[in-house]
């Protein structure tokens, strides 16, 4: 075993690096320049986190949204290690006592906001240490050529030049076009960078695509495909209206959904996130506002009910499912009134930047760039070959010519020839399931390991940015399927076993949680309902 495999095995407990990780962090700890488009679920928070740790060097993570990074710093302390994040979100002495920690040498891991990077306090610390790695998340946020540029990613290149000994700079992406990747190397005033291509391609994924549906159509689709599949997801619209609208209509069908948007509070968006992490909901109703921020490894499916505006967005979005490694779906639904609503964004967007001022020359150059990623998700729609094989090739993925060997991808609705059926208002759940294949998987077992080596369920919660009631059901099929040594009477008591019995025997449908769970009280969860059903399934008393 290697040092690095070593510095891995001792901070993370892995065994060994995923694909394309152990170069990228090795490189870091070298001292270079790195840029590394790496997938959504490939571990690229790893590749800055474990250079860090590893050398003992300070390192400043730079991430566009609060919530992303309070994951990963909440992440790292479930596994006893330290890191500090300075925001707007925290009081001027939490900031002093953060920056203690790091000027004391206990902590070498910061993260902020680009927005921060003038922080008196921070440069302050700066003009005092040594700052040796900035590590840029989203970095394609400072492109204006990408799909969600920042504008304050342009401080970033200012701030690194101030201090008074420059930093090795690292710059991640999961979406970037060459021209994305060109500019991120400008503009971060990136050195002699080693580029790092680990590939867009995501095998677990299965991307489907449906056209021409009306409105009211596509509604019913959406109800159909949820019904059809197992776990918990995301319908993204183009519209907070129209979020309201779906979510409405999936619960008067009995599904629970919760709409999310710019429109909510700080506090209410808090809330349905964290609901959303512990699977309360079955789907969440989103516009773009929701993804970045939100760490949820076990997301079955992603539809979007529109289509988005760009390849570089719609991967991005489509990417939050299964960073798990399960097998998750894919599926835009769109309608012919999409393209056009599209077009109206742009002029609206054209409007904007006349009325900042923008001159006519750079209005132009970036509406016909939008033009032109517009007609880029407009042909991936209409394609009739492999969507993997449009998306690699977009990407100019070195990937894409195995697909073409292979003639597809055997993953997607094209070369699945996969025939959709009549779009009806009368949906009957599991009728033509876009089923997800269930198996103890290596997901689960990452999950069990975690908790033979000793660790809570909560701490196990954090590390893996899954759900407490996920993590729940990762044991209980442990405990079925493999005949895991899960103590049941840990988690529920004689007299909770008893009563949970008890009102199995008076459901009408005992093998239905809902009907068991309105008859006991509020304290006893859906978990302890689960384990005690496993537990009669495994003595095969059912």
């Amino acid at each position: 075993m290697n040092a690095l495999n070593t510095k891995l095995k001792q901070y993370f407990n892995f065994s060994d690096f995923r694909p394309g990780q152990e170069e990228i962090v090795q490189a870091i700890v070298d001292g270079q320049d790195v840029v590394a488009l790496m997938p959504t679920g490939g571990g690229k928070s790893l590749c800055y986190q474990l250079p860090a740790l590893a050398t003992q060097k300070v390192t400043l993570v730079i991430s566009p949204l609060i919530a992303l990074m309070k994951d990963q710093v909440d992440s790292l302390k479930a596994r006893g290690l330290n890191a500090v994040l300075i925001n707007s979100s925290i009081s001027l002495d939490e900031v002093k006592s953060a920056v203690k920690e790091i000027e004391s040498g206990k902590t070498h891991i910061i993260y902020m906001a680009p927005e921060g990077l003038k922080n008196k306090y921070l440069n302050d610390l700066f003009a005092k240490i040594t700052l040796d790695i900035v590590a840029v998340d989203e970095a394609h946020c400072v492109s204006e050529w990408g799909h969600d540029f920042r504008p304050h990613y342009r401080l970033i290149k200012d701030f690194i030049a101030s201090l008074k000994t420059r930093p090795s700079v690292t710059a991640f992406t999961a979406t970037a076009t060459p021209e994305v990747r060109d500019d991120i190397i400008k503009n971060l005033g990136l050195i002699k960078p080693q580029v790092f291509v680990r590939g867009f391609d995501r095998p677990n994924l299965k991307f489907f695509v449906r056209s021409d549906l009306k409105k009211k159509a596509r509604e019913h689709e959406i109800l159909r495909l949820v019904k059809s599949m197992n776990g918990s997801g995301i319908v993204y619209a183009l519209s907070r209206k129209e979020t309201e609208k779906i979510s409405d209509f999936l619960n008067a069908e009995n599904i629970r959904a919760v709409a999310y948007h710019a429109g909510l509070l700080p506090e209410e968006r808090k809330k349905v996130q964290e609901k959303f992490m512990e699977n309360r909901f079955k789907v969440i109703v989103a516009t773009i506002a929701f993804g970045m921020g939100v760490d949820k490894a076990d997301i079955r499916f992603v539809i979007h009910s529109g289509m988005p505006s760009s390849m570089e967005g719609y991967y991005q979005e489509a990417g939050r499912a299964g960073r798990d490694g399960e097998i998750s779906y894919c599926v835009l639904l769109h309608s012919r009134a999409d393209v056009g609503l599209r077009h109206f964004f742009i002029r609206k967007s054209k409007e904007e930047m006349t009325k900042q001022g923008k001159n006519i020359a750079e209005i132009n150059r970036i509406a016909n760039t939008q033009y032109e990623k517009l007609e880029a998700i407009s042909n991936y729609v209409e394609s009739k070959i492999c969507r993997r094989q449009t998306i690699l090739s977009y990407f100019a993925d070195p990937d894409v010519s195995r697909i073409r060997e292979n003639n597809g991808c055997n993953n997607c609705d094209i070369c699945l020839n996969y025939k959709w059926e009549e779009v009806t208002e009368n949906v009957k759940e599991n009728k033509k399931s876009l089923s997800v294949f269930q198996s103890l998987s290596n997901t689960v077992m990452e999950t069990v390991n975690m908790y033979k080596e000793g660790k809570t369920i909560e701490q196990i919660s954090k590390i893996r940015s899954l759900g407490v009631t996920t993590i729940f059901q990762h044991l209980t099929r442990w405990y079925v399927e493999d005949d895991g040594a899960l103590p049941v009477e840990e988690f529920v008591t004689p007299e909770q076993e008893k009563q949970i019995l008890q009102a199995m025997s008076e459901a009408e449908d005992y093998t239905k949680l809902s009907p068991i769970k309105v008859k006991l009280p509020d304290d006893i969860s859906y978990e302890q309902i689960r384990l005690v059903m496993a537990k009669i399934q495994k003595v095969k008393l059912w």
